[in-house]
């Protein structure tokens, strides 16, 4: 009877240890011994209430146990690295530490490498700044670097004074357009081709898409642009840029912010641009003049119709009288941003447009060299159509505007996208149409992305 009973005793127990053991394949939590398993590795077959089992079987359970606990450590190196590989990837919501989400965003996010490419143009002592990627495509616009002086009588005035002896070279002054990525080595490119007497008196900026940033738009994360480092580089350089479009982290490094209408023309002898048009001017309402406008919907007092008493000095004509002979000229022209400002370079006969005119195209028939045929925008989710946020009827008003009145002080477009566009063997009245042409067709695509829903 007593060898039954402990028979008995076995079998129960057997079973349960096999029911414990019993592994889910599916199941990737920890296994771990029952409350009765553990007790039993904690005896010895010597002691009395195990006196019936026999040791082989303890010794079983005990080698059983060391190899769940060798399993347990192994898994719970998977589960690190498998943690460490998804924090990496970048697929982190919550901090899964004390630091901030902040922080880890600024960890997490790449930046591309990009290299800085200066080549001269054929005419005019222009130099043009490329943009390239190490990884992707760049959709960075195109920068240049122009010289402020007549490019033929600085080359003139060279020759002359290396004829004499002691003669000192006459200082070469440039206006960068836009900011570039930084880099030592454009430096060095950039002083080599202004030369040893060449200075970098101006960055002038078309709008806030002309100003690089290392890093993309993105949440909790602050961008700093490279305006900085050039300004270290230069510190005597005059910026400018409409107020519209000036970012906050470059407010404090901004020379001039233009404000109003303008147009504005520079000032040589301080570095500033003084305006050509109606000057902006700011009225301060009395109460009934507010309580007229704002609650009774009366038109504002400098809205009116009526003809002002110095219109005739700030006609078309007028305007430009007063900017004969100026070396830089900014005129307002918004549509692509609210702040995008064109520099047209009379001398030079250059206007540096920024995105204002669209000449980019693709087409097999297009030419570089501005032919009056196949010049049109590019057709691309990144091109001047789906860029736009000032508003296509506002930048086609203000760049039929820019071909009309200024017609006759340039001959070369300069865009941010795109090749230049040489319009010299036209006429005034011939580049004022073919503008006006590749304006019209602009105007089309973008109403038929605009029916579309693409911009």
């Amino acid at each position: 009877m007593r060898l039954s009973l402990a028979l008995l005793r076995f079998a129960i127990l057997f079973g349960s240890w096999c029911h414990a053991f019993t592994i889910n394949p599916s199941s990737r939590s920890t296994r771990k011994l029952s409350f009765r398993h553990a007790k039993l590795l904690q005896s010895t077959p010597d002691s009395e209430e195990n006196s019936d089992l026999d040791p082989s079987q303890l010794e079983w359970l005990q080698q059983k146990s060391e190899m769940l606990q060798q399993e347990q450590k192994e898994q719970e190196q998977i589960e690190a690295e498998q943690e460490a590989a998804e924090k990496l990837s970048g697929n982190v919501n919550v901090p899964k530490t004390g630091i901030s989400i902040n922080d880890e965003m600024t960890e997490l996010q790449s930046t591309e490498k990009f290299l800085m490419k200066l080549f001269p143009l054929e005419k005019n002592g222009v130099a043009a700044i490329q943009t390239v990627t190490t990884d992707t495509a760049s959709d960075e616009p195109m920068r240049y670097l122009v010289p402020l002086n007549d490019y033929q009588n600085d080359a003139d005035s060279d020759s002359e004074a290396g004829d004499g002896d002691g003669a000192s070279t006459p200082e070469k002054k440039f206006a960068m357009i836009d900011v570039p990525c930084y880099s030592e080595d454009l430096i060095k490119q950039m002083k080599t081709f202004m030369g040893e007497n060449g200075s970098l008196s101006h960055i002038l900026v078309t709008c806030r898409n002309g100003i690089h940033y290392d890093e993309a738009p993105a949440v909790y994360v602050t961008r700093k642009s490279d305006m900085d480092a050039w300004k270290e580089a230069f510190p005597s350089t005059n910026i400018i840029m409409y107020r519209l479009d000036t970012p906050r982290d470059c407010k404090s490094l901004v020379t001039q912010s233009l404000d109003g209408y303008g147009p504005w023309a520079l000032d040589v002898e301080t570095g500033q641009f003084n305006e050509t048009g109606r000057p902006l001017t700011v009225l301060e309402w009395d109460e009934d003049i507010q309580a007229s406008v704002l609650d009774d919907g009366e038109m504002p007092p400098d809205d009116d119709d009526e003809e002002l008493e110095d219109a005739a000095l700030y006609t078309p004509e007028a305007i430009k009288k007063r900017e004969l002979d100026k070396e830089i000229l900014a005129i307002y022209t918004p549509g692509h941003t609210y702040g995008s400002v064109t520099y047209i370079f009379p001398q030079s006969k250059l206007c540096c447009s920024g995105f204002t005119i669209p000449v980019e195209d693709i087409r097999a028939d297009a030419s570089a060299a501005g032919l009056p045929r196949g010049a049109g925008p590019k057709l691309d989710y990144s091109g001047y159509l789906t860029t736009n946020t000032g508003g296509i009827d506002r930048q086609i008003e203000s760049a039929r505007h820019l071909a009309s009145v200024y017609n006759d002080r340039f001959e070369v477009v300069l865009p941010s996208r795109g090749p230049p566009v040489s319009l010299g063997g036209y006429t005034a009245q011939e580049r004022s149409r073919i503008l006006h042409d590749m304006l019209s067709e602009f105007a089309e695509l973008g109403r038929v992305y605009d029916a579309l829903g693409i911009l």
